[in-house]
């Protein structure tokens, strides 16, 4: 699995529930966040705090349009948030407020997507 294969940003995140300060974080909030990946193989998912959703099956708290690389640096942390909107790699639709809670999320879905991401390939 590559960069470019969203399925690897849904096991990711998939895989930060292991995280229970993260889990509670999104339901004490009741955050969620829509992603678009856009790219070769587009693909849509919510993340929310019953877990990782196909598409959209409800409106989501902040919806982030994203090129496949722009989300791999920025969680691994090489890439902020605000640049990559500058750098037009990442466009944010939705409230202010809703924008700064990005950042208590993002160091759970940067370590268990490192944690794959960066796994040696299985032989």
């Amino acid at each position: 699995m590559t960069v470019q294969d969203p399925q690897l940003f849904i096991e990711a995140f998939r895989a930060a529930f292991s995280d229970a300060d993260f889990a509670a974080l999104l339901k004490e909030r009741e955050f969620s966040i829509q992603f678009v990946v856009t790219g070769d193989a587009p693909t849509a998912f919510l993340l929310d705090s019953d877990g990782v959703h196909d598409g959209a099956p409800h409106p989501a708290s902040l919806r982030l349009e994203v090129r496949p690389e722009t989300l791999h640096l920025i969680l691994l942390g090489q890439l902020g948030v605000t640049q990559a909107v500058v750098a037009r790699g990442l466009v944010v639709k939705g409230p202010v407020p809703q924008v700064r809670r990005l950042a208590d999320h993002l160091p759970a879905m940067g370590r268990a997507y490192a944690g794959l991401a960066l796994a040696p390939a299985s032989a």
